[in-house]
């Protein structure tokens, strides 16, 4: 047998080194292992003979995309027969039978290899593209060809975990499938990408198919330039133009961003991100199973790009929230799970260690919800993931396997990690802001919640509670909403389905939350200008605003903005994430909608405007302004990402407009973790200050002034009057008149901005105001000036300093300004 790319190789049966001494068990791998005898079980059910060849068969159908279905099992198969405390009971297979179907595995990936005889081709599955095929990637392209190195990876790693049990035959199998691969790319120069499809996951699986060789192979004649190019194409996994610049050695592409962001599908992507750290690390598992030192070039900038983005992105299950969307499935814990794990094992980082616990957590609870001993869905079958590529929730089983897997062997050969931190100190660290003008995102996170705001290639913001993505999801149209006119199909590319870009945005940070403006041109020739912000509080509420003007005659088939997802999961060991169901209250009442996959039709209720809208005692919208809501309970999905419903909270049905015309503001104040009740209490605090038909909203909300001026010709005034209830009101920076009867807020707001104000004062009437007459207190610049229009009554006021409880009383005579500094003069 020969290489079909090279020089001939002679096969040397036996080549593979021996294994390093595994670290002792720990708490983590124990539960690794667990999860993984359990898998197991499922996984058998999906394994088959092949009888092309003798002693040979494949999992799950045997020709998905680059036999990685039958790859990636075999390594777990291979594990579980060579490694850990091994437990009958949870397999339903004695260790010999799972040894076995492992080699088999290795068997049928080697003889259907573009290495094995011609005539050994994969057997038939409902992938046409695969089905009676070779895999190997000859004749196909560079994505596809080079994606087979991962499977090239758990391959090479199944066979060295079995090597004292495969006959001569295979092991010159399986050292044919890593001389190909290595030979095939080591000659070639990683790619650079950043924009629409980072080249990071390309550059590290590269890396890993011809580390793998450079490992398993010490004594081949190539191994030193296998080696050399397994280094060169993981250091050029994760690159920046500020290593470009640098001159690093062996930096020759950029595919980060300068803030670490990089975009897949066309969007910033955390999993693709994590793919940085996590493909090329599998070639660093290897160096640490073989006892040998990993090079710096398999990690670097695994620490900046983590700290920037995956680490504080991470929610309640360790999964990093996409900021700009999720296009597959919500439950990736798995794979957050190997990236936290390869931070806490070759960086010993606490934060990881803490994080990797996490996702470990919600993946057991999710193993434990289903029967079969899958990891994601027990109906996978059903659940579409891409119909044109033959993928459900059952083919993405094996990829998440395959993560705790190579999760199970860091810690068993590289040890437990580093101490997790502590949960105070951890959201410390990671609760601020965090602005990324390359990725064109901003997020807050607090002890209560997490928000973030895109600006590009997805324009939308994102309010999560303390319970995640299993509350709130990242819909592309996250409250920018869509837009759809009678007389063309919806496109993204105009910023119909959803906005992918934005033609002016400002973004003001402050230390403790942000404010963000933006215009979106939606339609063909721009028929509508949606003008939106979007402001972070520093409690955790966020306000949503925006204002659409009508450019040009159109007729408009559905306007829908304020949407939510709304995740409805059942998972019987996650009651209090996925219980089932979601309660939706408004004043009129409340309804459950329960959530499930298929079985029943979509249902769809619409109602009224109103003031405010808590969906399961987890999250409450207070608005203004709403045209119509409706609460979409589905059932049925194009794609499966989960189960996951849409609450429109202001939603226009068809209309035609003849002339250009202004549509009047909305907004919409979330509140996180709140219930039915404090929702209700919350919209009885609130107010719009200004006129819907202003160029700025201004919302007054308990103690907080927020505020959206989309004028970025000069200062916009705004001037609101409202019933005065109480003796006692806060105070802002601007103008407020009291009288007997009426309170009138007045101020300027700076061009096209957004962004908010806390209240550090109140003022306190001691002494009513004359009928007929009024006091007048302008704020400014740290000084308070009140101004008494009475002509014989004096008026006697107080005004506390809210953090400390200073209290200062002043005397304003009949027609007389008094002027009271406010500093804090301690």
């Amino acid at each position: 047998m020969t290489s079909r790319i090279g020089e001939q190789t002679p096969m040397r049966p036996g080549m593979m080194p021996p294994l390093a001494q595994p670290a002792g068990e720990s708490e983590l791998s124990e539960r690794l292992y667990r999860m993984l005898l359990k898998w197991i079980r499922y996984a058998d059910a999906q394994y088959a003979d092949w009888p092309e060849r003798p002693n040979s068969g494949h999992f799950f159908g045997g020709a998905y995309w680059y036999g990685i279905e039958t790859a990636y099992t075999a390594m777990v198969f291979a594990a579980a027969a060579r490694l850990g405390d091994y437990d009958e009971r949870l397999t339903g297979l004695s260790r010999e039978e799972v040894k076995a179907k492992a080699i088999r595995a290795i068997r049928y990936l080697g003889f259907t290899h573009d290495t094995g005889p011609e005539e050994c081709v994969r057997t038939t599955s409902r992938n046409p593209y695969c089905s009676g095929k070779k895999w190997g990637g000859r004749g196909d392209t560079f994505f596809r060809a080079s994606q087979t190195g991962t499977v090239v990876h758990a391959f090479g790693c199944a066979a060295w975990l079995l090597r004292d049990d495969l006959d001569d035959e295979t092991k010159r199998l399986v050292e044919a499938v890593l001389v190909y691969y290595a030979d095939r790319w080591s000659g070639e120069e990683p790619r650079s990408g950043v924009y629409y499809d980072t080249q990071c996951e390309e550059n590290g699986w590269t890396a890993a198919g011809i580390g793998t060789a450079a490992t398993l192979l010490p004594d081949h004649p190539r191994n030193a330039v296998w080696r050399e190019a397994a280094e060169r194409w993981a250091i050029n996994s994760v690159s920046t133009p500020n290593d470009r610049i640098e001159r690093v050695p062996g930096m020759t592409t950029v595919t980060f961003h300068p803030d670490y962001t990089a975009e897949n599908h066309a969007f910033v992507h955390p999993s693709y991100m994590m793919a940085g750290i996590s493909l090329r690390g599998y070639y660093a598992l290897l160096l640490l199973m073989s006892d040998r030192d990993v090079p710096e070039a398999l990690t670097r900038n695994n620490v900046p790009m983590y700290e920037r983005t995956i680490k504080p992105w991470s929610s309640a299950d360790g999964i990093p929230v996409p900021v700009q969307g999720q296009d597959w499935w919500y439950n990736v814990q798995h794979g957050a799970l190997l990236c936290h794990a390869y931070m806490n094992v070759l960086h010993g980082d606490a934060d990881a260690a803490r994080l990797e616990r996490a996702s470990l957590e919600f993946a057991e609870k999710l193993q434990d919800s289903n029967s079969r001993g899958c990891l994601l869905e027990e109906n996978g079958e059903a659940c579409i993931v891409v119909a044109e590529s033959y993928q459900t929730a059952k083919e993405m089983e094996f990829g998440s396997a395959h993560s705790l897997l190579v999760a199970y062997l860091l810690h068993r050969f590289g040890g437990p990690g580093a101490e997790p931190a502590e949960e105070a100190d951890w959201r410390s660290r990671m609760n601020g802001v965090r602005h990324y003008p390359y990725g064109c995102a901003i997020t807050h996170t607090t002890d209560r919640a997490f928000a973030s705001f895109s600006w590009r290639s997805h324009v939308m913001a994102t309010t999560l509670p303390r319970q995640g993505m299993w509350s709130v999801t990242p819909l592309y149209t996250n409250y920018t909403g869509e837009v759809e006119f009678a007389d063309e199909p919806p496109s993204a590319a105009f910023n119909e389905s959803k906005a992918i870009r934005t033609s002016r945005c400002t973004v003001r940070e402050y230390g403790d939350g942000f404010g963000a403006t933006a215009d979106i041109e939606r339609g063909r020739d721009g028929k509508l200008l949606q003008r939106v912000a979007f402001v972070s509080l520093p409690d955790g509420r966020t306000l949503y605003a925006e204002k659409i003007a009508v450019l040009r005659p159109c007729s408009v088939k559905r306007l829908a903005t304020g949407t939510i997802g709304i995740r409805n999961e059942r998972y019987s060991a996650l009651a209090g994430y996925a219980a089932g169901f979601k309660t939706v209250t408004t004043p009129d009442g409340a309804k459950r909608y329960d959530g499930f996959y298929g079985k029943e039709p979509d249902v769809v209720d619409r109602f009224g405007p109103a003031p405010y809208v808590n969906v399961n005692g987890e999250v409450g919208y207070v608005t203004f302004g709403s045209a119509g809501m409706a609460y979409w309970n589905r059932h049925h999905y194009p794609k499966w990402k989960g189960v996951e419903d849409v609450l429109t909270l202001n939603e226009r049905a068809a209309i035609d407009f003849a002339a250009p015309a202004e549509l009047p503001a909305f907004a919409v104040l979330t509140v996180p973790n709140a219930s039915a009740a404090e929702t209700e209490a919350a919209a009885a605090t609130t107010r719009l200050l200004t006129d819907p038909v202003a160029d700025c909203v201004v919302v007054e909300a308990d103690g907080w002034l927020l505020y959206a001026n989309w004028n970025d010709k000069g200062r916009t005034s705004y001037r609101a009057a409202a019933p005065r209830s109480g003796t006692s009101v806060p105070l802002y920076e601007g103008g407020l008149r009291l009288t007997a009867d009426e309170i009138v807020r007045t101020g300027t707001i700076e061009p096209a901005a957004a962004g908010y104000a806390t209240s550090r004062h109140r003022l306190e009437l001691l002494t009513d105001v004359v009928a007929g007459s009024g006091i007048d207190v302008d704020l400014l610049g740290g000084r308070l000036f009140a101004t008494n229009d009475s002509p014989d009554s004096a008026v006697r006021i107080a005004v506390t300093e809210t953090g400390t409880g200073r209290r200062v009383e002043l005397a304003v005579g009949p027609k007389a300004t008094a002027a009271l500094p406010l500093e804090d003069r301690s």
